[in-house]
């Protein structure tokens, strides 16, 4: 993920938040040394694009009866389901820790729980019709969550909107105090492998042994290129503008998916009141509007040396007429804009894990729901899948192991 710094002050542009139950994200970074910041709400608006249709002030008690109010009991449908998710969830910890690989996102949802692979094919929309969630929750309280966590409406596939209202349901919400970006690097730095940076310009089978052959340049200079061979290769970084050269035999069209644009515009200032009269609350969440609206999110990062730092999402830069619109003082504008997640779509086609003997793909999980904990669980698999490719073994039977009276006594470890 890329990140705006100033001063000693960093902040995530994307992949901000962590769940409490993302068991890997959470072991990882107390194994590099870096801290666990639990994140506490200073309130939250509902905005329409005229007015905020519910504010919350970040009291869980008062705004459990505002929620209530609005909603009904209707939210605790959606609340169970969201649970149970997680629930389910904890067998795919159970069979990586039974060393069992899959070689598509497809393989690991049936897998983990059929329900899964329901999820990704019908739309989030589909999904809440079905559980006879009510439109004003659909187009109010999840639609604010995908707007914010995905730049994305209510035609995502269900299981990635569910991902997405996790967060906002059950469990607690944390982040890397030093900044989520740290993770990588760190972890990179612990196990001791060497990082070249370079353009990789293709990856193709070595005529002179079973592996393959990556022809790279670390100057920058289209025309100075080298070559070596490795015994398997790792992708780690999205197919859609990576524009590697690949084996015929992979099917590429399968495994590019089309990404959503984000941009991210830090602004450091003062904002101006979004509705006249009234105080804006720390997060502003866009609802299901008739009218396109200027951005997905608003959120305040933090008091600055001057004034405060805020960030806005939106799926276009702001042009400086619309950030002197939002925001009544403006010191200083940074952007960061970046192709962020999959457009999700149903019906979709899943890549692969796979993409032929040797040769792995761990951004297949994207597909799936991009978070860093779903990154691990990819990373996971193609790790199980390299070992028992270069070690010559036999994957477990996930039909063998992590039954109903095991997952009783399932601890998660890495």
């Amino acid at each position: 993920k890329q990140w705006y710094q100033r001063r000693v002050r960093a902040y995530d542009s994307g992949g901000s938040i962590i769940h409490s139950e993302n068991f890997y994200a959470k072991a990882l970074t107390e194994k590099v040394g870096l801290t666990v910041e639990e994140l506490k709400s200073s309130g939250a608006g509902f905005y329409d694009g005229t007015k905020y249709v519910l504010k919350l002030t970040g009291a869980s008690f008062k705004d459990k009866f505002k929620v209530l109010g609005r909603y009904g009991f209707g939210l605790r449908d959606l609340v169970s389901e969201a649970e149970k998710m997680l629930k389910r969830l904890k067998r795919l910890y159970c069979l990586q820790n039974k060393q069992v690989a899959f070689k598509s996102p497809v393989e690991l949802l049936n897998s983990t729980s059929p329900d899964f692979l329901k999820k990704v094919q019908m739309t989030m929309r589909q999904s809440l019709k079905s559980s006879k969630v009510s439109d004003l929750i659909q187009n109010e309280l999840v639609a604010a969550t995908l707007h914010t966590n995905y730049n994305q409406d209510l035609s995502v596939n269900a299981f990635v909107g569910f991902v997405s209202l996790a967060g906002g349901l059950v469990g607690n919400l944390w982040r890397v105090s030093e900044g989520n970006f740290l993770l990588p690097p760190k972890l990179a730095q612990q196990s001791g492998v060497e990082v070249v940076k370079s353009n990789v310009k293709s990856i193709l089978p070595s005529a002179s042994n079973k592996g393959y052959t990556v022809t790279y340049s670390t100057s920058g200079d289209a025309e100075d290129f080298e070559t070596e061979d490795f015994d398997a290769v790792v992708i780690a970084t999205p197919l859609h503008n990576a524009d590697i050269d690949l084996p015929a035999g992979v099917d590429v069209a399968k495994n590019t998916k089309p990404f959503q644009r984000t941009v991210a515009t830090f602004v450091n200032g003062v904002q101006a009141p979004l509705v006249p009269g009234e105080e804006n609350p720390g997060d502003i969440l866009t609802v299901t509007s008739k009218d396109e609206l200027l951005f997905s999110s608003i959120g305040v990062k933090g008091a600055a040396d001057q004034d405060y730092n805020y960030k806005v999402f939106t799926k276009k830069p702001l042009t400086d007429e619309q950030i002197n619109k939002l925001f009544s003082k403006v010191n200083q504008v940074k952007t960061v804009d970046w192709m962020a997640y999959p457009k999700y779509s149903v019906p979709d086609t899943l890549p692969d894990f796979e993409l032929a003997p040797g040769l792995y793909y761990v951004n297949a999980i994207e597909s799936v729901a991009s978070a860093i904990e779903m990154s691990c669980i990819g990373s996971k698999n193609v790790a199980l899948l390299l070992y028992q490719y270069l070690e010559n073994v036999g994957n477990v039977d996930p039909s063998h192991v992590c039954q109903a009276k095991e997952m009783s006594s399932f601890k998660e470890e890495l």
